[in-house]
């Protein structure tokens, strides 16, 4: 499914470690242990989407494909540093505002979570690693310098070596580390591109085993350049905000601007340089979202609700014309939204917990 808002607590005194497999983005907040997000459909057609997650102890290990552009936003487990390396990508995507290199990976602060913009195709690995494990294992001073770029500049790109991204963590990614004994998984590390762990116990190993294979990734980095938000993407969300709050008396894009102080032309070229599209299509797709977002809570609570007045509070008035809208974006009409359904392809590996000191 194509909208959800992720909204967990990470801040547990157990640990939990496991793995879920999700193929859709309504049924992806499970696996989003600790993140407030909000993922959004902003280009039309049935999305094809697969994200993993696994629980390590201290460290989260995500693999995220999606084969249309996805707007995300809000915030990751606080408290946290979010490694990103892209596996393969089709287009480019943005943050805050500006096109973003696909070969470039990002380290994002877990509080300052920015607007994103995916590619039209993106397989994605991120590691979410806590900020204060992270300092006991690698000393102070080199987290320090890993963390003082998010502290500094909020987000940052890093150019590392394509490579060892692919033969370091797909391996990490990719692997199911509760179907294989810990034991055993750590005797193929010593032979494996993944690298060596310590022996000890067992989940602590592991989370060292996934720390090797980072590091041995971010050593690679040659060039790591800060990412700010353009003025561009600031005044588009001023105006995103005007067009979404009145949806009573929609305003017109010359009357959006001219509350702005600026002209439409302009305007309309910060949508195009943001967001890559402009601003009748990206405000559609983020009322539409917000349509069916409503409707995936009713459907989950089991709650009734009338498709008419959900649309109507988004601002639709011609029901016809937004089943229509609503169909060519997601692949469904409204009413097949809120008809219960099993979610396909969803795999949990046995969740057990373990303390904070392993």
């Amino acid at each position: 499914m194509q909208s959800a808002k992720f909204d967990t607590s990470c801040q547990n005194a157990q640990i939990p470690c496991g793995k879920v497999t999700v193929h859709s983005v309504d049924e992806a907040a499970s696996t989003m242990s600790g993140w407030q997000v909000d993922v959004l459909q902003i280009s039309p057609g049935k999305l094809n989407y697969s994200l993993s997650m696994t629980q390590l102890g201290h460290i989260q290990i995500f693999r995220e494909q999606a084969d249309k552009p996805l707007l995300k936003r809000g915030m990751a487990c606080p408290g946290s540093l979010v490694f990103n390396f892209v596996v393969q990508a089709q287009g480019r995507g943005r943050l805050s505002g500006r096109e973003v290199d696909p070969q470039a990976g990002l380290v994002i602060d877990g509080d300052k979570l920015p607007e994103i913009i995916t590619p039209n195709y993106l397989d994605l690995i991120y590691i979410v690693v806590d900020r204060q494990w992270l300092s006991e294992r690698i000393g102070e001073h080199i987290c320090r310098q890993i963390s003082s770029g998010a502290d500094s500049f909020g987000n940052f790109t890093l150019w590392h070596e394509q490579g060892l991204a692919q033969s370091k963590l797909l391996p990490v990614a990719m692997q199911d580390f509760y179907t294989v004994a810990p034991q055993t998984l750590l005797q193929q590390a010593t032979h494996s591109a993944i690298g060596e762990a310590e022996v000890g116990d067992d989940i602590s190993s592991l989370e060292r085993l996934v720390l090797d294979a980072l590091l041995a990734v971010l050593n690679s980095v040659r060039k790591v350049e800060p990412v700010s938000e353009t003025g561009h993407k600031r005044l588009m969300d001023q105006a995103r905000t005007l067009m979404l709050n009145n949806t009573l008396e929609r305003q017109s894009m010359s009357q959006v601007a001219a509350q702005l102080g600026v002209s439409r032309r302009h305007l309309q070229t910060c949508f195009n340089s943001a967001v890559g599209t402009t601003a009748t299509e990206f405000v559609r797709a983020e009322r539409l979202n917000q349509v069916r977002k409503v409707l995936v809570e009713a459907r989950r609570a089991g709650r009734a609700v009338s498709i008419g007045n959900v649309a109507a509070d988004w601002g639709f008035w011609h029901l016809s014309r937004f089943a229509s809208d609503y169909r060519d974006m997601f692949g469904e009409l409204p009413s097949e939204t809120l008809r219960p359904h099993v979610p396909l392809g969803m795999h949990r590996s046995t969740i057990h917990a373990t303390s904070q000191n392993g």
